[in-house]
């Protein structure tokens, strides 16, 4: 009998978590035979959670808000995209090896290269947000030449701390309207409230892109503010969350899975409220 391998999604919370899906659609693709979970971490035994579930034979993990710093800490070894972000959310158990690795940024930046059929290169972009999210997205983006990336964040001290490590521009909220960006991006945790973070809508008279990490059946206030202040085309982060997954995917079990397909099915899914 042929046993499973074993990989979940460990966050706090977790529960509404599309990843065990997106793996099965993919698995089924690709002719992988595994199986994904999500399991919900008490906030202060992401560590404990991780290694107890590879010593029960978890072949790998992806993680989420709140553990991807701790992620970091947890694993020997560290891709440099990893490295360079400070924050993992995939990890990897080889034995008792434990390797760490970040697929959100080229997960982002497929999604808006090739669904969304956006041009990196040479575009103004402003991040909402600073926490381990928006630092897998940075160095990313910077791969990929933009003319320009500003960094907002509630608590100011943050951004300028990520802007001086990555070498962007840390801004206040208040001073974005007076700017031009191309490209905004909410990495703030403000969607998962229904809330919008606190920018005015004429920071999007220019934009051509807005896009919300948070994904849902209908927009969320960011993306209603954004539209609202004119921004030309808005996007959840339902794309990027499948490219991601893909990446993770393809390097725990060496084969890339194609996103089209799981993308339109899983929004199928968002828009009927399964």
């Amino acid at each position: 009998m042929n046993i499973e391998d074993r990989y979940a999604v460990v966050g706090n919370p977790v529960v509404h978590s599309r990843s065990p899906e997106i793996h099965r659609l993919f698995a089924e693709q690709t002719g992988q035979h595994m199986r994904y979970e999500r399991i919900e971490a008490p906030l202060d035994r992401f560590e404990e959670i991780a290694l107890g579930l590879r010593d029960q034979g978890y072949r790998g993990l992806n993680v989420t808000i709140p553990f991807k710093l701790d992620a970091a800490k947890l694993a020997d070894d560290l891709s440099a995209r990893a490295r360079l972000a400070g924050a993992v959310n995939t990890l990897k158990f080889d034995d008792d090896r434990i390797s760490g690795d970040n697929t959100d940024g080229i997960g982002f930046v497929r999604d808006v290269r090739e669904r969304l059929g956006f041009s990196i290169a040479g575009a103004e972009i402003l991040i909402l947000g600073a926490g381990g999210g928006v630092r897998g997205l940075v160095a990313s983006l910077l791969e990929e030449r933009p003319k320009g990336i500003s960094v907002a964040n509630r608590t100011h001290g943050r951004a300028q701390e990520l802007a001086e490590e990555f070498g962007v521009e840390a801004i206040h909220y208040d001073e974005a309207p007076a700017e031009h960006f191309d490209l905004i991006v909410n990495g703030t945790s403000t969607s998962l409230h229904h809330e919008a973070p606190p920018i005015d809508p004429e920071t999007f008279d220019d934009c051509t892109l807005a896009y919300d990490l948070v994904y849902a059946a209908a927009p969320t206030p960011f993306l209603e503010l954004a539209r609202s202040g004119g921004a030309r085309q808005v996007s959840d982060g339902l794309g990027m969350l499948i490219e991601q997954a893909a990446e993770s995917f393809a390097i725990w079990r060496g084969v890339r899975p194609r996103t089209e397909s799981v993308y339109r099915e899983i929004r199928k899914q968002l828009d009927r409220g399964a």
